[in-house]
């Protein structure tokens, strides 16, 4: 009995430790604060970052920004990024709330903190600089309202689209406003806006089409410029839509109810005022045919890049970065790292994709980080390995990214039969793709992998123990 005593107390102690791996997976989570100086046309951003392994819990946390006074809440957006450590892929999730300043001033934000699953993280003290916003024109002269609203002196009620004609798989934009024209002295009410705009958003919402929200959640005022006209604009809704399939997209005319107020001495006579927007036909366009039509982003985008070094010799690792930058829908970029050959090795370090709202549009921001080391000496361009296609808005066909960059390496050659450092022969380019079965401990293990084996363990010796007991 002492021996099996002595068995079981080992036993325990092993498990301790296992779930005290297992414990290192747990997720991590900091804050962030964006810029603290603003115009008061534009958003302040509070964030926080959830970082964790791949094996750990894949349901999303629940979480919750503070109110902040003299701001109101106008969505969330999310991003998300995964990078390759010690073996493991450690993902992190990025929420951001924006907020909209009420009026110009210096705001105090004190004791105030995120709430991430039950836990407050606090922030530190600090002070956002809020100055005037500039008017600006919100409407091109296509999606101008007819010269007869805006000749007019009354308040009107519209739904625009800031592209008529999209391709399948462009983004829209689609908002809904009310516009008060700054010389109309009527005083107007909104009335059960709670319950009335989200049925218009549900009979405006286009079917067959990938969202993407603004998040307004209360109604949004800018002071705007039309024809030069000054105006006070109630924005309820904004999103852009990308078009799955070439489908009509019909957006009906829509009927918003505001109450008018007409004062006698001390009271104010509320009567219902109805505003109807005019209809809207979005004309989708085929894409050109092309083998990769609906798996490639469509839009308008650019492509930043970064080396460490373009000069350095065989063996020295290269951190490359490729930000693909546009308004398109970036979920639909290719993810692949290029193939490692006889004259470069590609190891991916992290891939991070971000959707967030800017001015006007949504935009899409993938960045991917990759090691080049480089095997063998020479010149070579970095465009026959990093290149992403797209459709072309502007040039209307299929375009692609290529990278600039051209690699000088020097050195001695990884392979003593071989010196690549006069010429890139394409002969031998991938002549030397081999398989291995060389594998490194740091390439395998990792703590899940090892809780496993150490778990599978207890209970073979558990049940040896069972088997081995008297009768």
């Amino acid at each position: 009995m002492k021996k099996l005593g002595s068995i079981f107390h080992i036993v325990f102690v092993m498990l301790a430790l296992a779930f005290s791996a297992l414990g290192q997976n747990a997720m991590t989570v900091t804050t962030q604060i964006g810029s603290k100086s603003i115009p008061q046309d534009e958003n302040f951003i509070l964030s926080f970052t959830l970082t964790s392994v791949e094996n750990a819990s894949a349901s999303l946390p629940t979480y919750k920004f503070p109110e902040l006074l003299n701001f109101k809440k106008q969505g969330v957006s999310r991003a998300k990024a995964s990078k390759s450590m010690n073996g493991q892929m450690v993902n992190s999730y990025t929420f951001s709330q924006y907020y909209q300043p009420d009026k110009p001033g210096n705001f105090e934000i004190t004791n105030e903190g995120i709430e991430v699953s039950n836990q407050t993280y606090r922030l530190e003290p600090f002070t956002i600089v809020v100055s005037p916003a500039v008017d600006t024109e919100e409407f091109t002269e296509e999606l101008l309202p007819s010269e007869l609203i805006l000749t007019s002196n009354d308040p009107f009620f519209v739904v625009t689209s800031n592209i008529l004609k999209p391709f399948v798989g462009q983004g829209f934009t689609l908002k809904m406003s009310f516009f008060v024209p700054e010389s109309n002295t009527q005083e107007f009410e909104f009335d059960h806006n709670d319950i009335q705009i989200p049925a218009l958003i549900s009979k405006m919402k286009p079917k067959f089409c990938w969202e993407e929200n603004f998040g307004i959640t209360t109604e949004q005022i800018l002071k705007v410029s039309i024809n030069k006209k000054r105006y006070t604009e109630y924005r309820f809704f904004q999103a852009t839509y990308f078009a799955l399939q070439n489908q009509k997209i019909q957006i009906p005319a829509l009927k918003l109810r505001v109450m008018s107020l007409n004062r006698k001495g001390l009271e104010a006579v509320k009567k219902p005022i109805f505003f109807t927007s005019a209809p809207i036909e979005i004309k989708l366009r085929d894409l050109p045919h092309h083998p990769l039509s609906g798996k490639v982003p469509v839009g308008n985008f650019q492509l930043k890049e970064n080396i460490s070094s373009s000069m350095t010799k065989t063996g020295q690792p290269i951190m490359y970065t490729a930000n693909l930058l546009g308004d398109g829908n970036g979920v639909l970029w290719d993810n692949k790292s290029p193939e490692s050959d006889y004259f470069l090795n590609f190891e991916p370090i992290s891939v991070q994709t971000t959707v967030a709202p800017f001015q006007e549009k949504m935009f899409g921001n993938k960045t991917d980080k990759i090691q080049i080391i480089p095997k063998q000496p020479g010149k070579f361009v970095m465009s026959h390995y990093f290149n992403w296609i797209y459709f072309n808005v502007k040039a209307e066909q299929f375009d692609t990214l290529k990278s600039k960059i051209v690699l000088d390496i020097t050195g001695n050659s990884s392979d003593r039969l071989l010196n690549t450092g006069q010429d890139e022969n394409e002969v031998y380019r991938g002549i030397e793709n081999k398989k291995t079965l060389d594998v490194t401990w740091a390439k395998w293990v990792n703590w899940s992998q090892l809780v496993n084996l150490i778990l599978i363990f207890l209970t073979i010796v558990i049940a040896f123990l069972v088997w081995k007991k008297p009768k």
